[in-house]
């Protein structure tokens, strides 16, 4: 009699049930392994920490070290806050070695290591962190845009009065001008610092400063911050096809340069005035270098002129604008 739990719709067999899948044996099997594995390599793993000597290698070395939960890992954030100020100055404090980092400076500055160069440096390092432990340590190549000096020169002209055919194209330059001053453009060399004295020594120049000739009347701009340049403009001073004579200081050397370029000068001399020194001075009873911290007066700065970002020449000055590339022609620092 129907009820209730009458099916509506019930199920007749016409022919015997057959798996759904060719093989329905064999996947079950390997779904059963497939589960069961993970769990026999997680047992094992427990049981190798639970061992003292599990990971000594046969060369006695302790493989557990390198356990992110190992004695002696510091752990941060979100796991732990890290170390504690306390922690960190003791840190910080016995770990230096003053003889090592005395030890290593004097090998990374004995040469010079302009981008690209002195390989050998680079090596010297990898093995050293190889010792350490940094097995992973790798030189990498990198494809840079940036220049090498070939040669340089800073001269000073002066017209030759005894020259009579000024206006004629014939003349010789040679006759027309004679040097009144040309600068050595080199640091002295000094028995106290064998680097100074190096065949390979970095001569004075700009990096990514433009290659070039330029003969020209010169401008002294200051600082070459904006205000300087602005300052002359209003003082009706001409500034297109000349050469500026700038002093280091105040803002990041690549904006001397970008405003020169942008108001039409043709190139840029930037050196040290001996009166930006302070009060660390020869004059003040201080030691010049090597032997104290007063500047060498022959000492030469060195660095790039590049034009930076929007967002990092914001920072030095804001009312400059800025794009493009270098253009810089001849640079000295000064002899004092």
């Amino acid at each position: 009699m129907a009820d209730e739990r009458t099916p509506l719709i019930q199920v007749v067999q016409i022919r015997p049930a057959r798996p759904r899948y060719p093989h329905h044996n064999l996947r079950q099997i390997c779904t059963i392994v497939l589960a069961i594995a993970p769990l026999f390599v997680v047992a094992a793993f427990i049981i190798c920490l639970a061992l003292p000597n599990a990971f000594n290698g046969d060369d006695g070395a302790d493989w557990s070290a390198y356990l992110p939960w190992s004695r002696g890992h510091i752990s941060t954030w979100p796991q732990s806050n890290g170390l504690t100020y306390e922690e960190l100055q003791k840190l910080l404090s016995s770990t230096p070695s003053a003889d090592k980092a005395r030890e290593w400076s004097k090998y990374y500055t004995s040469g010079p290591h302009l981008a690209g160069k002195n390989l050998s440096q680079a090596i010297w390092t990898k093995e050293r962190w190889q010792e350490f432990g940094v097995s992973q340590s790798l030189i990498v190549d990198y494809d840079v845009y940036v220049n090498y000096p070939l040669g340089h020169r800073l001269a000073l002209l002066e017209k030759n009065k005894k020259s009579k055919r000024d206006n004629s194209v014939d003349v010789d330059f040679r006759e027309t001008w004679k040097v009144k001053y040309e600068a050595s453009l080199e640091e002295d060399v000094l028995q106290e610092d064998g680097t100074s004295g190096l065949q390979d020594r970095i001569p004075t120049f700009h990096g990514y400063s433009a290659s070039g000739n330029v003969t020209a009347p010169y401008v002294f701009v200051n600082y070459g911050h904006y205000r300087d340049y602005e300052e002359l403009l209003a003082a009706n001073v001409s500034l297109a096809g000349k050469i500026a004579l700038i002093k280091y200081g105040g803002i990041f050397r690549g904006l001397k340069v970008k405003r020169a370029q942008e108001l039409g000068m043709v190139g840029a001399v930037i050196y040290t005035d001996p009166g930006d020194d302070g009060e660390v001075t020869e004059h003040n009873g201080n030691e010049t270098y090597p032997k104290g911290p007063a500047r060498e007066p022959s000492s030469v700065q060195r660095g790039s002129t590049q034009f930076l970002s929007k967002f990092l020449i914001f920072q030095f000055n804001r009312l400059t604008p800025f794009s493009g590339t270098l253009n810089i022609e001849s640079h000295r620092c000064g002899t004092g």
